[in-house]
């Protein structure tokens, strides 16, 4: 097993969703017994997580390459609040949400929902940004 991956996500949400999607991929074509045992192992990772300690403490001073970028949270834009999220190395995101708490109207899909995601992935989470400024700006969010 590889050394716990410190991740920023935008909520409780989205952390709930990664969890959700790892554990959809282990099951992913599994049935009876074995699928039996891999729960079994993922409830035994999670309680190492949970009784271990809360943030790994670096063996080495940290390479100048390695340092993460700051998440950007709570950038408001007009009318609306977003926030940066990264889905892996290099994948950024942006969630967009109404600062009146109001619902929003998408138009691909046309939908209603209570907060959008950025469809495309950015390099950097300001990039990301940028990317939902452009989406409030085109009108596909009212």
């Amino acid at each position: 097993m590889s050394d716990p991956i410190d991740r920023d996500f935008a909520d409780d949400d989205h952390a709930r969703a990664e969890i959700s999607a790892a554990v959809r991929y282990l099951l992913r074509d599994t049935t009876g017994g074995a699928r039996g045992d891999i729960v079994r192992e993922i409830i035994e990772t999670i309680r190492g997580v949970a009784n271990g300690p809360l943030l790994p403490q670096p063996q080495n001073p940290p390479d100048i390459r390695a340092v993460k970028q700051p998440a950007m949270s709570g950038v408001t834009y007009k009318a609306y609040v977003i926030d940066a999220f990264r889905r892996d190395t290099d994948r950024w995101r942006s969630t967009i949400r109404r600062l009146d708490g109001k619902k929003i109207r998408v138009a691909i899909p046309p939908s209603v929902v209570d907060e959008a995601t950025t469809s495309a992935d950015a390099l950097t989470a300001e990039k990301a940004v940028e990317l939902a400024r452009k989406a409030i700006d085109a009108g596909g969010l009212i």
